[in-house]
């Protein structure tokens, strides 16, 4: 079978017609809306696809809007064709399935498969409301400019504005023009240019007209995740008749910065890493490779086994030198389109010469299970210890010998020296709960495997966190899977372990706005919250488990439940609609779950979000996992909560 290439198009006219416009404006402004935009990214949707042996797979996908204001959302293919767009309110959240998006299904006769990668971004809908939250940023300026009778634009040099820099609007007294009358550029060195050139009103020479812009202004947060089934079109809700059930969490732009900045003597390549794949105990892998940037690039992958020596020993190529076209994807079956045999376990090299994101779909057809893995930023520091970024990960939920699920830590070194790493399990009062030592050669991985010998009564060490330590860095993905009696029948789920995010206390207190919306400096959002029924015990339901990886210092989780149209819920509502987080101390290594089920007052099949204010002088990592037993097969998924820091910073704190 060949590699599949997935094509995703945009109309030609449309290029030029982009190509003219900015060929209007000096080729000295550059276009500031990176400064201001915020993306996510789902490297593939699938849509009634084939992917690793199983039929059927569709997915959806949910954003969230974590801010306390409004933001605008615009989903787009990966060649920039918007799929949808809409205003969301405060902590709103917004699902689409893939059909709503209308990515292609597949097509056996023509041998095209279905999905495509997305791309989400989002803009603030009224920078004046974020100065009103914080006045230190989205400062309101106004700039005179006069109309040049001679060219079809104006330029302003030499201004004083502080980046990142969003324009507003450009008017006269008594008029605003219209937004698609004009084109406005800032380069970020003192240059803003408007272009007048697009068909419209404009001023007339030599009269003066404003233009309204916005200085230090960070972009909004958003978040997002990726549901996908087999047997169900009811994108993230799912049913008796759902076969299979997994997802992923959305690649944050930051991450796809910081798989740029790993080689201190490289130019900028896109490395990432998935710290396992495999061909063993009956599963697959297919990857997908998709291509978000707005060139052709390069790409290779490279498997290594584990308990191998990495980049010293035996590895196989998997792609190499491989053309990507801009905003198109590959995958790649590793049973059906490498040599590759059966049996055999480790983790995926990627490198590529443009941004690209990935993603690893692991299948078990015989017993109805899927994982899914999305690659993490790959380091190689030469630097060991305290000032090594990517040297310790946290998983906040890892059964040990709980209820028949197995579980597997697994841990890929991406440094080219040996790495000694420390795993250490903490249960949730903070105490140790077991250690494991192990050496990882070279770019090679390693894992940790806790079985569980039947189901047994909860004991204290069987629900723990865990702190995964090197001397250089890691990345580790944390599998955990449990075999049922009957034929068919298990629940699988994986999730990479991520760094965490310290809190964060303004003025003694965290500041509540008069919307009755609190704001926070640094929180973890979770697009998809759902509760299952309480009668049963079945339907989609989210367990949050979070985890204070402070050895010394305290944290409060402040937790917020709002259902899609960002309407705060029981239990964190008050008699006037405004939120009403409960806050949840954790001591230091400390731990706690919060199932939705345990809130009566929380309706029955509800389908909302969270954000969790991290605030006090401790830190805090958090992962969703998200179960319906009434699944005919697996019916878990695993989902990252995602880190929201207000500081622009395009590597905040992992």
């Amino acid at each position: 079978m060949p590699l599949h290439t997935r094509l995703l198009r945009l109309a030609v006219a449309l290029g030029l017609a982009t190509a003219l416009l900015t060929a209007a404006i000096s080729p000295a402004v550059a276009d500031s809306a990176d400064a201001v935009v915020d993306r996510i990214y789902f490297p593939w949707v699938p849509h009634h696809d084939t992917i690793a042996g199983v039929a059927g797979v569709t997915g959806a996908i949910i954003v969230q809007n974590v801010e306390p204001v409004a933001v605008d959302v615009v989903v787009k293919n990966t060649v920039g064709q918007k799929l949808a767009g809409l205003t969301l309110n405060p902590r709103a959240s917004q699902v689409w399935t893939a059909a709503q998006l209308k990515i292609p299904r597949e097509n056996p006769e023509e041998g095209t498969p279905g999905g495509a990668g997305i791309v989400v971004e989002a803009t603030w809908t009224d920078p004046k409301e974020v100065n009103q939250i914080d006045q230190s940023v989205c400062v309101e300026r106004d700039i005179p400019f006069s109309r040049n009778p001679s060219r079809s634009f104006d330029v302003l040099q030499k201004l004083t504005l502080t980046s990142p820099v969003l324009i507003g609007k450009i008017y006269q007294p008594d008029f605003v023009f219209p937004a698609d009358s004009y084109v406005a550029r800032w380069d970020g060195n003192g240059t803003l240019a408007v272009d007048w050139s697009p068909s419209g009103p404009e001023p007339a020479a030599n009269v003066t007209y404003r233009v309204k812009v916005y200085e230090k202004c960070p972009p909004p947060r958003i978040a997002g995740v990726e549901k996908h089934t087999v047997g169900t079109l009811f994108g993230p809700q799912t049913t008796s008749t759902t076969e299979m059930v997994d997802g992923y969490s959305a690649v944050p732009h930051s991450d796809l910065k910081r798989a740029a900045q790993g080689g201190e003597t490289l130019e900028e390549q896109i490395r990432w890493v998935v710290p396992i794949v495999q061909t063993s105990s009956g599963w697959n892998t297919e990857i997908f490779i998709t291509n978000v940037s707005q060139n052709d690039t390069t790409v290779n992958a490279t498997f290594y086994p584990a308990q191998g020596q990495g980049v010293a020993g035996r590895g196989t190529l998997i792609l190499g030198n491989y053309w990507l076209p801009a905003g198109e994807s590959v995958s790649v079956d590793l049973m059906a389109d490498t040599p590759l045999p059966e049996g055999r376990v480790g983790s995926l090299w990627v490198d590529a010469t443009e941004d690209v994101v990935v993603a690893a779909f692991r299948m078990k057809p015989e017993t109805g299970m899927m994982l899914t893995t999305v690659a993490q930023p790959r380091y190689d520091e030469p630097t060991n210890g305290d000032t090594c970024d990517q040297c310790v990960a946290y998983g906040p939920l890892v059964f040990r010998d709980y209820n028949g699920w197995n579980t597997g830590i697994n841990i890929a070194n991406l440094s080219s020296f040996y790495n000694r790493v420390t795993v250490t399990y903490y249960n949730y009062d903070g105490n140790v709960a077991a250690t494991d030592l192990l050496t990882i050669p070279p770019r090679a991985m390693e894992y940790v495997y806790t079985p569980a010998t039947g189901n047994v009564g909860i004991g204290d060490s069987q629900i723990t966190a865990v702190q995964i330590v090197g001397n250089y860095p890691l990345a580790a993905a944390i599998d955990e899977v449990k075999y049922l009696a009957g034929h068919g029948q298990g629940h699988a789920m994986s999730y990479p372990a991520s760094g965490d995010l310290s809190g964060f206390e303004p003025n003694g207190g965290v500041p509540v706005l008069d919307t009755g919306r609190w704001f926070y400096e640094r929180l973890l959002a979770l697009p998809l919250v759902q509760r299952g029924i309480t009668d049963t015990g079945t339907g989609d339901t989210s367990g949050i488990n979070l985890f204070n990886p402070a050895p010394n210092d305290t944290v409060v989780a402040w937790v917020q439940f709002v259902d899609s149209a960002g309407v705060p819920v029981a239990p964190t509502v008050t008699g006037t609609d405004a939120e009403a987080p409960f806050n949840l101390p954790l001591g230091p290594h400390a731990g706690a779950t919060l199932y939705t089920l345990r809130y009566s007052e929380m309706l029955d099949g509800f389908i909302g979000s969270a954000v969790i204010g991290v605030v006090g002088d401790g830190a805090l990592v958090g992962v969703s996992n998200n179960v319906n037993y009434a699944v005919a097969g697996d019916g878990s998924a695993a989902f990252t909560l995602t880190r929201a820091d207000t500081v622009y910073d395009p590597r905040p704190p992992r």
